[in-house]
């Protein structure tokens, strides 16, 4: 008599390591988008229309920076009193600095009128502009004249025009406080003091 003996199979072992032989399948990720080239970007800007609104927006901004900073610097600096110290002519800085340089020659010591216009309403009304100048031109007198000698340094033009600024102000202040001690009732406002203390610098 045959029996059929049915082999059984061991059983399963369960895996250790897990068989990576086999690639798996990431999942697809979305690409990102590029970023516009330099080229999209001046094809933006060509476009009349998008020209059109940033030339207005960047005159809107501007004008209102400027009314902007007109408004608040005045409340600190009167630009217009400024400006009115600056308007001069040649013919206004030719006299003065004959005035200045030969005061003898002149025959009229009047009062001035400050009140309004330009300076060349009056000859002994007072200006920036010469002063200004008499002072850029001391600095640069005192470097020649220091590169002269071999003592010529850079930052001996800063020292040189600081000093001469400081002793300016001490002297405008000198003025101010002599004035406030005797009660002194004048018209002169500070940049008229300012011109007439450094008018000296034409003759340095």
């Amino acid at each position: 008599m045959d029996f059929n003996v049915h082999q059984r199979s061991p059983p399963s072992q369960p895996e250790l390591f897990e068989d990576t032989s086999t690639p798996q399948q990431q999942p697809s990720r979305p690409q990102p988008q590029a970023a516009p080239s330099f080229q999209q970007y001046g094809q933006y800007i060509q476009d009349p229309v998008v020209a059109n609104m940033a030339m207005q927006y960047g005159s809107s901004l501007a004008t209102s920076g400027k009314e902007y900073v007109e408004q608040n610097l005045d409340r600190y600096i009167p630009v217009s009193r400024v400006k009115f110290y600056f308007a001069v002519t040649t013919d206004y800085v030719v006299h003065k600095l004959i005035l200045l340089l030969f005061p003898f020659l002149n025959k009229e010591w009047g009062a001035y009128n400050n009140t309004g216009g330009e300076p060349t309403r009056h000859l002994n009304s007072p200006d920036l502009y010469i002063p200004v100048m008499g002072f850029a031109t001391y600095v640069v007198a005192v470097a020649v004249a220091l590169g002269n000698q071999g003592k010529f340094t850079p930052e001996m033009l800063g020292m040189t025009a600081t000093t001469a600024f400081v002793w300016l102000l001490i002297e405008i202040g000198v003025v101010q406080l002599a004035m406030y001690l005797i009660s002194v009732t004048t018209d002169i406002k500070i940049f008229d003091l300012a011109s007439f203390s450094g008018y000296k610098f034409v003759h340095m």
